[in-house]
């Protein structure tokens, strides 16, 4: 058995804007909403080419967009340990960054699950 701390994502979230003192919606309002701003940094941080980038632009909200990267930046460019405050963050890192220090298409597909993010649709045949 392992002796292993963990805490999911979204809870390592929560918990650092609590003790940075800042609500989440006062951190989404001061983010970028205009969408070549928010591809452009997907862009730098998710291994996806454009147009990729642009089906996810689709898919979610600037809101939703804004904070996948926030989340992206705190616990896995920024972090490179992969822990926060002793815990071990999940999705682990070295299951979403790649050798070059961006998120995978798959590690960002866990990201977005652990975060609980919907799409505004399914791209699913109906």
């Amino acid at each position: 058995m392992s002796s292993r701390r963990i805490i999911t994502l979204k809870e390592a979230l929560k918990d650092f804007l609590r003790e940075e003192g800042v609500a989440l919606e006062d951190v989404l309002e001061a983010m970028d909403e205009d969408p070549r701003g928010l591809l452009e940094s997907l862009l730098r941080r998710v291994d996806i080419d454009f147009e990729e980038a642009m089906e996810l632009e689709r898919n979610f909200t600037s809101r939703q967009l804004n904070l996948l990267i926030l989340a992206i930046h705190i616990f896995y460019i920024a972090n490179v340990s992969g822990y926060y405050k002793g815990y071990l963050v999940v999705p682990l890192r070295e299951e979403v960054v790649n050798e070059k220090g961006k998120v995978t298409r798959e590690g960002l597909a866990r990201i977005i699950k652990s975060l609980g993010l919907k799409p505004r649709w399914s791209t699913l045949p109906v």
